[in-house]
């Protein structure tokens, strides 16, 4: 598609603001500069004669030659056929120009430029659109890269300086000493505390091998932030339907197990008046396969219509993307485009990712996981502002050294946290956790948790 702004509507024109703009540069030269950082094409204005004016500034600044009325001018006089544009036309320019501080002048005539731009735009998408043989993903992602340009060039226009940031990061500090501010928690307090929730933007990586309790840990992660904190979250489960995934949150409200509800061994009733606070909650689902693009479309939907905190994926590597036949290039570039999004979109994504089964073949005491274990390791592990890994001894026959974890212990390690101390990987923090009831509760802190193998394995609950 042609991504040239085109002033072909008399809507959205100001054609003062125009004449303003480029008389306060000819009334003060020095300006050019930042004319030409926030206006990059002679298109963003609507008035022809503007635009000529225009071209002839951009010239001249990056020529290096003087910029004056008489220099504008005469390269005009050369370059120009409108004879209407003279001497006593930048006159009456320069009598207009008044403005002081022209940034926010230029970023507001380059918004009415774009909504020109949008209209015309418009009416091409539905062209394509109407073409029988039109790929719609294709078309997606051509939409997306155009409106991505867009952004772009309107994020540039809003640089901050160095004083910006200064100011952002001592107001944010003083918010958090006065309890104002805190990022998105999880529900856990040592990993809380550790890092203070995670801030908007953040992208966090949560891996554990199979059977391992992620999907019930990430049960009280959305628990915690839609009851408690009142945060709406979208979920994309791919690996259980929609109605599987309310089911775990079911049981975890109700305290009737996941087999209890999958055997309907249940008082409805009961069942009812324990689970009426999950009739509201803000809570987004969705549960069918796609492709990487429409994941994209959904997140910024959910944000832009639903206002969500938090968008959790389960599961990373099930997400398909036709662009990449190979599952590392696939899963890669997924998570670069996740935490631009995170960043971009101002919300936190929790990727839920699985390790390779390499790390089983390691000896008895030494399965607790590394960063290494991670499927497409080096890529998730530079993207993610957090990785946190999820293991539990007892699925390996290991207890620790005074011979305690049961069939309910779960490690939880940071192994990785970009502002914060990670975990060391010995002294894991310690959960309680009710793989039936999908249900997390804090045990304490680990020291010196070597791992030995049970003398005796105890018959063990299948649901665990």
């Amino acid at each position: 598609m042609n991504t040239e702004l085109m002033p072909n509507y008399l809507i959205n024109v100001d054609e003062q603001l125009e004449a303003m703009l480029l008389g306060s540069v000819l009334n003060a030269p020095h300006l050019t500069g930042n004319l030409l950082k926030y206006i990059k094409k002679p298109s963003v204005f609507y008035n022809p004669r503007h635009q000529a004016v225009y071209k002839a500034l951009s010239t001249l600044y990056q020529q290096g030659d003087p910029i004056d009325l008489v220099l504008v001018n005469r390269w005009l006089q050369s370059n120009q056929a409108d004879n209407s544009i003279d001497a006593y036309y930048l006159s009456d320019l320069v009598n207009q120009g008044h403005l002081t501080g022209i940034d926010r002048h230029c970023l507001q005539l380059f918004k009415l430029a774009i909504k020109r731009y949008l209209g015309q735009y418009g009416g091409e998408l539905r062209r394509k659109a109407m073409e029988p043989h039109t790929d719609p993903l294709e078309l997606i992602n051509l939409l997306t890269a155009d409106v991505d340009t867009i952004l772009g060039a309107i994020s540039s226009m809003q640089e901050k300086s160095a004083k910006d940031f200064l100011k952002e990061v001592f107001n944010d500090l003083e918010d958090k000493q006065a309890g104002r501010k805190r990022g998105l928690t999880f529900g856990v307090t040592d990993l809380d505390d550790r890092v203070g929730g995670f801030a908007p933007g953040n992208y966090v990586v949560l891996a554990a091998g199979t059977g391992m309790g992620k999907t019930g840990f990430m049960v009280h992660v959305i628990r915690h932030q839609c009851l408690v904190e009142q945060n709406p979250i979208g979920v994309v489960t791919l690996e259980m339907t929609g109605a599987e995934y309310m089911a775990r949150l079911v049981a975890a409200e109700s305290d009737y197990s996941n087999s209890q509800l999958n055997r309907a061994n249940v008082d409805i009733d009961t069942l009812y008046q324990r689970t009426q606070r999950l009739v509201n909650m803000p809570l987004h689902i969705h549960d069918k396969p796609l492709e990487s693009v429409e994941l994209q479309y959904i997140i910024r939907e959910w944000v832009r219509r639903k206002k969500v905190k938090m968008v959790v994926l389960d599961y990373l590597q099930l997400v398909k993307d036709s662009r990449y036949p190979a599952r590392i290039d696939r899963v890669s570039n997924l998570s670069m485009d996740l935490k631009a999004l995170a960043g971009e979109l101002g919300i936190v994504i929790v990727a839920i990712s699985q390790l390779n089964r390499d790390f089983e073949k390691r000896k008895d005491f030494d399965k607790r996981p590394m960063l290494s274990d991670l499927k497409e390791s080096s890529q998730l592990e530079q993207d993610a502002t957090a990785v946190l890994f999820l293991f539990r001894p007892f699925k390996y026959g290991l207890q620790y050294e005074d011979g305690s974890a049961d069939v309910h212990t779960m490690e939880l390690h940071g192994l990785k946290f970009r502002g914060a101390q990670p975990t060391d990987r010995h002294e894991p923090w310690l959960l309680d956790y009710d793989g039936a009831c999908n249900r997390v509760a804090r045990f304490g802190s680990l020291k010196y948790g070597r791992l030995t193998p049970l003398s005796e394995l105890d018959d063990v609950d299948p649901q665990f």
